[in-house]
């Protein structure tokens, strides 16, 4: 590969990251908007996209996914306490990214 090739590959990969920096916020912003909207089905929609897009981010900047979902799991299995009312929504997130890795 020339010097001019690797530079082109370089500003393309670049350009990928930014592309889904922005889709990744823009998502963000729509997971707000449908959650004042109370739009069930656009809220799956853009949490999906959140998800989504933060899994490609993380692939173009070498984190692969099944790393990404065990530190959910390291997060989600640290922090419920006793007292945590989303205790049971977060086990239950747990055992579904188990079931995947």
């Amino acid at each position: 590969m020339t010097g001019m090739e690797a530079e082109t590959n370089l500003t393309r990969k670049l350009q990928a990251v930014e592309h889904d920096r922005i889709e990744l916020v823009q998502q963000a912003v729509e997971v707000l908007r449908s959650v004042q909207s109370g739009n069930q089905t656009l809220l799956t929609e853009a949490l999906a996209g959140v998800v989504g897009f933060a899994y490609l981010l993380g692939v173009q900047m070498g984190i692969a996914p099944h790393r990404i979902d065990r530190e959910v799991i390291a997060a989600f299995q640290d922090a419920p306490s006793v007292d945590n009312p989303r205790r049971d929504e977060m086990a239950d997130i747990v055992r579904h990214l188990r079931g995947r890795i």
